[in-house]
């Protein structure tokens, strides 16, 4: 339901750009140019506001070498299996490490052994720690009106 009301939007925009049914090519090309580029400028500052705006449960000493570092998404999964860790313990039995196997991400058990000190970045997988958001592969478009 969620990608149909996003295509909607998307579909609603573009019409409110075009203005009229009527009209060349050019002027349909830079409207829809128009949009994607400030679809991409939105996505960017949100991406860049995700990258450095820090919650009140990420302020604890526990995430202090992951803050920056790692994605928010990737952060919130942290939190919510830190809040197994006083009924698992680091028994690896019960924990299951089931956020280890799925998301590269730690597990119950190990997140109780950095209870008094931080977390370390190189237990997070690599797919956590990329973020960037680069756009050099869009400076020149691949396909061009002329």
């Amino acid at each position: 339901m969620y990608f149909i009301c996003k295509v909607e939007s998307a579909h609603w925009a573009l019409k409110i750009l075009l203005q009229n049914t009527l009209g060349d090519l050019c002027s349909v090309w830079e409207a829809m140019n128009n949009m994607i580029t400030l679809q991409h400028t939105e996505i960017k500052a949100s991406f860049e506001t995700s990258t450095h705006v820090v919650g009140h449960a990420f302020k604890v000493t526990l995430y202090k070498k992951l803050l920056g570092m790692v994605s928010m998404y990737a952060l919130n999964q942290i939190v919510a299996e830190y809040e197994h860790v006083s009924y698992v313990g680091i028994d690896s039995s019960r924990c299951g490490c089931v956020m280890r196997i799925t998301h590269g991400l730690p597990c119950a058990c190990e997140l109780a052994r950095y209870v008094v000190g931080s977390i370390p970045l190189g237990v997070i997988h690599m797919f956590w720690r990329m973020l960037s958001f680069s756009d050099q592969e869009l400076s020149e478009p691949e396909v061009s009106i002329t």
